[in-house]
Order: structure tokens, then sequence, then C-alpha cells
């Protein structure tokens, strides 16, 4: 797990320095839900004993914290009614969430929750895929695949945050290629 772990922190280097350099502009909407997420089920696993999704959730915590810095520093984020919408589903959801106060209606919560939280990244890379960093989504698709193996049994809890998280990631993944072709294609046609 610990292998997983530390795949996930990895990601957040190359969508670091891509903030850096001005090439990647994170939704920022969607790295701060992510981190408040990341963090509280983070917190909730280990209590729970559920390892596996802990230290994903651990490496995801610091990774989005991270990316939120380097965003804010670099003046790369905007917030337009699409996120303030996200923002507040995120944010209903998070209530809902402390309101139950059951270990497995959390982690489910945290899968509604970050998906919504994600709809602003989906629209970004949709839009404008050469602002988001492929490698970052990708590597974590790498790290969910060896928490997902890593896991000793087989379980609702056990497999529901990494599993959540390959699947969110490859999407993302698979929409920057997708975006990226179809966009060289429309410049290639202009010539």
């Amino acid at each position: 797990m610990l292998i997983a772990g530390l795949i996930e922190l990895s990601t957040a280097f190359p969508y670091i320095r891509d903030v850096r350099n001005g090439k990647t502009h994170p939704a920022i909407v969607s790295w701060s839900t992510w981190f408040v997420l990341a963090a509280i089920a983070a917190m909730a696993s280990f209590s729970e004993g559920v390892y596996a999704s802990g230290a994903i959730l651990s490496a995801l915590a610091l990774e989005c914290f991270l990316i939120i810095v380097f965003s804010v520093k670099k003046f790369h984020f905007a917030y337009t009614r699409f996120d303030v919408f996200c923002q507040l589903g995120a944010l209903v959801g998070l209530f809902l969430w402390w309101w139950t106060d059951h270990p497995l209606f959390a982690l489910i919560s945290f899968v509604v929750i970050d998906a919504v939280g994600s709809l602003p990244t989906f629209r970004h890379a949709w839009r404008m895929p050469r602002e988001e960093t492929l490698l970052t989504f990708s590597l974590a698709i790498v790290g969910n695949l060896v928490a997902l193996i890593a896991i000793p049994i087989y379980a609702i809890p056990e497999i529901l945050v990494p599993a959540y998280l390959l699947v969110l990631n490859s999407m993302i993944s698979i929409t920057i290629i997708y975006r990226n072709r179809v966009k060289l294609a429309k410049e290639l046609l202009k010539f």
C-alpha cells in the first residue's frame, strides 16, 4: 500500500511543474474539493482500519494541497457560475456526510461529492485539454491499480475509493487524450 501512496503522491510533481510553467491551469474548485474530501476520508478510513483507502487518500490530500498552493501563487484559477454550483453541491454533500456519521455512508458520500467536485476538471479538460497534465492522471491510474492489487480482503469499504479513483482518473485521461486529438485534427485541417 505504501507503493500506491508514493505513486499517488508522485502525480503532483508533473502537475505542479506545469502550473509553475504556466502550461496547466487547474480547476481550483475541483482541487479544493478533492483536498477537503481526501483529508476527511483519510481520517475516516484510518479510524475504521481501512488502510488501503487511508494511504491513498492521505497522499491525495497532500497532492491537492500542494497544487492549490502553487495555483494560487501563480494566479492560475478562475471561478465561474458552474464552479459555484459544483462547490455548493460538494458542501451540501459534506453536510449530509457529517450528519449521518456512518463510515460506509461516509465513503459512498465521498465518491458522490468527489464526482460533483470533479465536474469543473472534466469541463476544463474538454474545453482546454492542453491546460491539463495528462501524466498526472495517468500516474494516478497506476497508483489506484496498485492499491487495488494490494488490498488483502476485497470488501466494499476497501475497494470503493481506489476503484472509484481508478475510474475517475481513467475518464479524465481519456477526455484529455480525445480532446487533444480532436483539437489537433482541427488545426491540421486549417492548413
